[in-house]
């Protein structure tokens, strides 16, 4: 299996032990409330209503890490971890353990991105690439989308659903803009919500055919 390791110097802490018992105190003072009239849980909701209010006045502290990024492959028992720890902040992505590989960056024993690769009964498509934000900017989304198409797009063409601000991101990794009726069925009718508009969701279908790219270096 092939993996690679980054070297970095900084990033950032983690905020979010800020959010809740903060966010919620100055929910309860913009309400005009004592914190004791409100019921005692704290729904997770309170935390992304934080998140989208006050995130601007939150500084993280830079954070020195020790050692290198390691990028690779997930195994079977890891996949959890993703779910847990990176995709509860993105959509709530579940993985299926049969036909999805996901690749993964670690800083030190903390997972920091991943994505994944899926496999449909008329192609491969590649979604589900996060990273945390407070680890952004370092190229580690590109790191781990270098090792998913090392490891499933040597042979096989990728496709994707890119937001319209990513395009040019995943076209410097060799994906190509195409129309959705081209797309594997499978995959065109995962996104078949939007009636063929997904300029609308600002979405564009891509791929990569490692045989073209073949064919352009060879010219």
């Amino acid at each position: 299996m092939w993996r690679c390791c980054i070297p970095i110097i900084a990033s950032y802490a983690d905020p979010e032990p800020f959010s809740e018992d903060q966010t919620l105190l100055t929910l309860y003072t913009l309400a005009g409330e004592e914190s004791g009239g409100f019921v005692t849980f704290r729904p997770h909701f309170f935390i992304q209503i934080g998140k989208a209010l006050f995130s601007q006045g939150i500084i993280a502290s830079p954070v020195q890490i020790i050692g290198a990024v390691d990028v690779r492959e997930l195994t079977s028992a890891e996949l959890a971890r993703a779910e847990r720890e990176l995709w509860t902040h993105y959509h709530q992505q579940t993985a299926d353990r049969v036909n999805d590989r996901l690749f993964a960056a670690f800083a030190g024993i903390k997972l920091i991105g991943v994505a994944r690769c899926s496999r449909h009964p008329d192609g491969l498509e590649v979604d589900a690439v996060y990273v945390l934000d407070e680890y952004r900017r370092h190229g580690f989304a590109r790191s781990v989308m270098i090792l998913l198409i090392e490891e499933c797009g040597r042979k096989e063409t990728l496709y994707m659903h890119s937001k319209i601000e990513l395009v040019d991101f995943y076209g410097s990794l060799g994906f190509l803009p195409m129309t959705e009726s081209d797309l594997p069925k499978t995959i065109r009718d995962r996104f078949g919500f939007c009636m063929g508009n997904l300029k609308g969701i600002d979405v564009c279908p891509m791929k990569r055919d490692p045989t073209a790219l073949t064919t352009e270096q060879n010219t």
